[in-house]
């Protein structure tokens, strides 16, 4: 795997994972339908499409992630690597590496970013070539 399928690899296990039923279901008290307050243009709203059901390969990248993760990644570079996935999962722009900067103490931006790409490094050279070819096997 190169860092760039590294980087793939866990943002469509983030997005994966927001695809996942909810741990807990959310009991609905009353079965009345939601509506809009206001009275003008009824019925004209912007249609917005739900997230599609996570597929048995999508599954299968998740759990290869997580284990990778597991096995290879220290604390810290685990939370880091899964934190900027989440950020990024289902944004075009990329990952809000300023508010990362912010849950991380404070740190700036460029300084967020470069941490996630050494802990990508870190893995890259931890992973050895036989776990390498089984997770491609299994996930592409």
């Amino acid at each position: 795997m190169s860092m760039t399928e590294l980087d793939s690899f866990f943002l469509r296990a983030a997005e994966t994972e927001r695809k996942l039923p909810a741990a807990f279901r959310r009991q609905k008290l009353a079965s009345w339908p939601e509506f809009r307050q206001e009275w003008g243009a009824y019925g004209w709203d912007d249609f917005v499409a739900p997230l599609s059901k996570a597929t048995p390969a999508d599954v299968t990248c998740f759990e290869q992630a997580l284990l990778l993760g597991i096995r290879y990644m220290d604390e810290d570079d685990r939370r880091l690597v899964w934190a900027v996935a989440h950020s990024a999962a289902f944004r075009e722009r990329g990952p809000k590496w300023t508010k990362l900067g912010k849950m991380l103490g404070g740190r700036d931006a460029r300084a967020v970013k470069r941490m996630y790409y050494d802990a990508l490094v870190r893995l890259y050279y931890k992973i050895p070539p036989d776990d390498d070819d089984e997770i491609l096997a299994k996930v592409f």
